[in-house]
């Protein structure tokens, strides 16, 4: 959104252009806001704009003062100039001490927007969305190569991106709605159940009202003979503790018969012995 002004401006926006594509770089996600900056870059660089039939858009002006920041005219600085890195310092608002550096720092500029190109080209050639930028892109290249003023790597440069665009291949279409509507899957009718109320036995005809009532009354007898089992088994066995305590009653009382019994005959005994011993 910022305005491009001057060359500090450019670098700027060069830089952020190099991290938006090394972190989309494995996703591949496309960044409309991207492709628009390298296109303003581009812009600004190219003579003759009235016949490219590309329209600026924000933050870049197709007339005024910064409407050519990038265009360089001087042939000499054109032939002394070599491709190498760009500085940041350019960004730390450093400015150039001459108008040959200025120039130079302009193709430079231009060589590292041209290759941001590329590599977007490489990235998103096949993406459908990107073939809508494709027209004023090359117009934009074409224009460039058209001047043969520009220096011999630039040339190059463009000449490989325009040779990428044309091997990219359209592997992904646009989404358009079918002629006719999809046919519906086949489903079941579904199954109603007459909902009664609440504590009566529900079913869906007479056989399976007749077998639940069988089940409830198979269950019904079973709970009541297991409890007429077990009433006769607790019944058996109170009668048979009973007969044992009557048989231990009957044992205990005859025990204390015969010891009653044995201490009289002691006694009697005892009684006699004394009798015959005072005579």
């Amino acid at each position: 959104k910022c305005p491009v002004r001057c060359l500090q401006d450019v670098v700027k926006g060069l830089f952020v252009c190099c991290v938006f594509l090394d972190y989309v770089s494995l996703s591949q996600r496309f960044i409309p806001e991207l492709i628009n900056f390298l296109l303003g870059i581009l812009y600004i660089a190219t003579p003759n704009k009235q016949n490219q039939g590309y329209t600026l858009v924000h933050p870049f002006r197709a007339f005024g003062k910064n409407s050519e920041l990038l265009l360089v005219s001087d042939e000499e600085d054109m032939a002394t100039w070599q491709r190498k890195s760009l500085s940041l310092h350019w960004a730390s608002g450093l400015k150039a001490q001459t108008k040959t550096e200025a120039n130079h720092t302009r193709l430079s500029c231009l060589a590292v927007c041209l290759a941001l190109v590329k590599r977007c080209v490489l990235m998103y050639g096949v993406l459908p969305s990107f073939h809508d930028i494709t027209r004023p892109l090359r117009a934009l290249l074409t224009e460039h190569l058209a001047d043969c003023s520009h220096p011999r790597e630039l040339q190059e440069l463009c000449q490989s991106i325009l040779t990428e665009m044309e091997n990219q291949k359209h592997h992904c279409q646009p989404l358009i709605c079918e002629k006719s509507k999809p046919v519906p899957l086949k489903l079941f009718t579904p199954r109603l159940v007459k909902v009664l109320e609440f504590g009566r036995k529900q079913g869906s005809s007479k056989e399976e009202q007749e077998r639940k009532r069988l089940i409830h009354k198979h269950k019904r007898e079973f709970k009541g003979a297991v409890r007429e089992i077990r009433k006769d088994n607790q019944f058996l066995a109170r009668m048979q503790l009973s007969e044992i305590m009557e048989r231990d009653a009957e044992r205990k009382r005859k025990v204390k018969q015969l010891f009653n019994s044995l201490a009289t005959q002691e006694g009697e005994w005892k009684a006699l012995k004394r009798k015959k011993f005072k005579k």
